[in-house]
């Protein structure tokens, strides 16, 4: 996250807006003293050029998004532990859950350290200006690559009330393990590719990453990935021929070789749903398998 105009002023907690994430509920609890909310107003440019006028340079620059900012995550400063990521961080952890439980439409441009509440509706109210302005933009793309597998009804409070029970050790988890959290950011950032040659590379450096392997590669990537994925029986074998098939296409991609434009949208969506689907397995666990947990699932 870039944060090159924060300030070095401590805020109670730090907010980020949201961009195309429809809610189903005003506010939701995600754990770690971590919420949800959905803004109460509009945003509006004139409501930006508010925030620009007490510091907030980059406001232009939000324009063209304002029609899509709906909601705020909420990271209070007060609740951060250690090992684990800071306040702010945290709140791109809580994105990055949001997308791979199936909410890939969605983006953070900004961050403040007071309510964005404050701001939006602002140029319609006529009482006290407001305060300085202490943030930055953060991940700002005018354009996104969604996958297939997308979930389009409004984040509810089952799913909210899951990332809370995973919050924690998925925070541990990202903090702690290298391995896990280049996988991580490759679920997250392929969507900002250019086109899906580009995203299919990225998604599949973080398969290959949880895995660490180098050698091999294709058939144990697909022995290791569908023992993850799939119980024992014609699903594990369905799930084997999928994932080799996926990295067949992957090759192509990569290798700048012919491949029809539909095959290559479906290379994609196939390799972000392997990618999300294990990442969510070792959410779920607590860890990232190591090379023996994998032999034992095949072997014993």
């Amino acid at each position: 996250m870039a944060t090159n105009s924060i300030t070095n002023e401590s805020p109670e907690a730090w907010h980020v807006l949201i961009c195309g994430l429809a809610l189903d509920g005003d506010y939701f609890e995600l754990g770690e003293g971590i919420t949800i909310r959905r803004l109460p107003n509009a945003l509006s440019v004139f409501d930006l050029a508010a925030a620009g006028a007490v510091g907030f340079r980059e406001w232009a620059v939000l324009e063209p998004l304002v029609s899509t900012a709906n909601a705020e995550i909420v990271s209070p400063l007060s609740v951060v532990k250690t090992p684990g990521y800071d306040a702010l961080n945290k709140c791109w952890l809580v994105s990055a859950l949001l997308v791979i439980r199936g909410y890939a439409k969605h983006f953070c441009p900004a961050v403040s350290a007071y309510s964005w509440t404050l701001v939006a509706g602002r140029s319609q109210q006529q009482d006290e200006d407001l305060p300085k302005f202490n943030g930055s933009l953060l991940d700002y793309h005018l354009s996104i690559l969604v996958p297939a597998q997308m979930k389009d009804q409004p984040l509810s409070y089952g799913e909210a009330q899951w990332i809370s029970r995973h919050l924690c050790q998925f925070n541990q988890l990202a903090a702690s393990h290298e391995r896990f959290r280049f996988a991580l950011e490759a679920s997250v950032d392929w969507r900002y590719a250019k086109d899906p040659r580009a995203a299919i590379s990225r998604l599949w450096a973080g398969i290959e990453s949880l895995f660490g392997i180098s050698t091999e590669l294709v058939f144990r990537l697909s022995l290791f990935g569908s023992s993850e994925l799939a119980p024992r029986g014609p699903e594990r074998l369905a799930a084997f021929k999928r994932i080799k098939v996926a990295y067949g296409v992957r090759s192509k991609a990569v290798h700048g070789e012919p491949i029809a434009t539909d095959k290559l949208v479906a290379g994609m969506n196939n390799a972000f749903d392997i990618l999300r689907s294990l990442i969510l397995n070792c959410v779920i666990r607590g860890s990232v398998p190591t090379e023996d947990d994998l032999y034992r699932e095949l072997l014993c």
